[in-house]
């Protein structure tokens, strides 16, 4: 029983640096630089923009219909999982991050950081078996649906959506490059 209590501790404790990775990732330099990124926390960082409602608990909202939708597909513990660390990550965008200083230079220098950041704490995540839902949800219960369908290429798809749709709304080309640069990190 002790041996099981540490274990779900080690694994909280990976899923708590992978957050504080994201978040200072999408928060202290995506947001603070105003370039669109990909999946649920690309859609959020639009809806910051446009009625300034906090990244973290939109990206829960965006997360209640998908994960209500996806549930069977994904298997109980994989989703159970998933939506800890979406809670987890979310939080700590909307209170923790906002502790730390926010990077006011160069864009493509914050599109790297953020890549830098958040790509790494996605990977401990996806590492736990598990992921922070949005985007990921829908590709993985297509995936199950239509298991001849290519990840690679439903992932692309899904993200370069996300930032294009943000590109177009602002009408910025730069912040659309920066957003597929933090992509392809």
């Amino acid at each position: 029983m002790k041996t099981k209590l540490i274990s779900s501790l080690k694994i909280i404790g990976v899923e708590l640096l992978g957050s504080i990775l994201i978040a200072v990732g999408i928060y202290n330099f995506a947001a603070a630089s105003a370039f669109p990124m990909t999946g649920f926390s690309g859609i959020a960082l639009i809806f910051n923009r446009l009625f300034a409602l906090p990244v973290g608990l939109t990206i829960i909202v965006l997360n209640v219909p998908v994960a209500a939708l996806c549930y069977k597909l994904l298997g109980k513990q994989f989703f159970l999982r998933s939506v800890r660390c979406m809670v987890i990550s979310s939080i700590m965008i909307d209170y923790l991050a906002p502790l730390f200083p926010v990077y006011t230079g160069s864009r493509m220098l914050a599109a790297i950081c953020t890549g830098v950041l958040a790509g790494p704490g996605y990977a401990i995540i996806y590492m736990q078996n598990s992921s922070t839902g949005g985007a990921d949800f829908m590709v993985m219960a297509l995936k199950s649906l239509h298991p001849h369908l290519s990840l690679v290429k439903q992932v692309f798809l899904t993200d370069f959506v996300i930032v294009m749709a943000g590109g177009i709304l602002f009408k910025d080309v730069d912040g659309f490059t920066y957003g597929m640069t933090v992509n392809s990190i």
